[in-house]
């Protein structure tokens, strides 16, 4: 018999409210709205069935955590899907089989995504961009931000802030949509 634990009413409604997010973020780098629905969907399962799991420690920050399963499993199935597409059979004139040879990569909106990204990232002054690194790549909490700058975190905040607004006006996304994931 399998043991579960029940999950907080609370972490099930920060889930539920993640949805949109996670849609929207996965069909940006994905460019196919039914892949980034499956997606999200396996993301969401496999964050239900860890929450319910008691031998799992509990999610501290389950945006950030989401975000990361996310963006793990586009790589994940971006370098699939490149691997798949390298070798591709070609079939000859004759029926004596089909040869293997390179083929070219398939088009990997999520690679174009990160370079749009990147590039935007370079056209921030260096310390919106620096600030961004910090938080997304770096994955340091304000806290530790305004230790490393020697400035305050009501400072860090704000600033951070700006380099966000800065970076989505850069790539055109709506004033709500989180950008930090896109650096990581």
């Amino acid at each position: 018999m399998t043991h579960t634990r029940p999950i907080p009413p609370q972490a099930a409604r920060q889930l539920e409210a993640l949805l949109p997010d996670l849609r929207r973020v996965a069909r940006y780098l994905t460019r196919d709205a039914e892949a980034a629905d499956d997606l999200v969907q396996d993301i969401v399962l496999r964050l239900w069935g860890r929450m319910a799991d008691p031998g799992q420690d509990p999610i501290d920050e389950l945006r950030h955590y989401a975000f990361s399963a996310l963006r793990n499993r586009i790589r994940d199935r971006g370098a699939r899907l490149a691997a798949e597409a390298w070798l591709m059979p070609v079939s000859s004139d004759s029926d004596a089989g089909a040869a293997l040879q390179p083929a070219s990569a398939p088009e990997a909106p999520a690679r174009l995504a990160c370079a749009e990204t990147l590039a935007a990232l370079d056209d921030l002054t260096p310390d919106q961009a620096e600030l961004l690194r910090l938080r997304a790549v770096e994955g340091l909490s304000y806290a530790e931000m305004a230790r490393r700058l020697r400035v305050s975190e009501g400072t860090v905040t704000s600033r951070l802030s700006r380099a966000r607004a800065a970076l989505r006006k850069r790539l055109d996304l709506a004033p709500d949509a989180p950008v930090t994931f896109l650096i990581d």
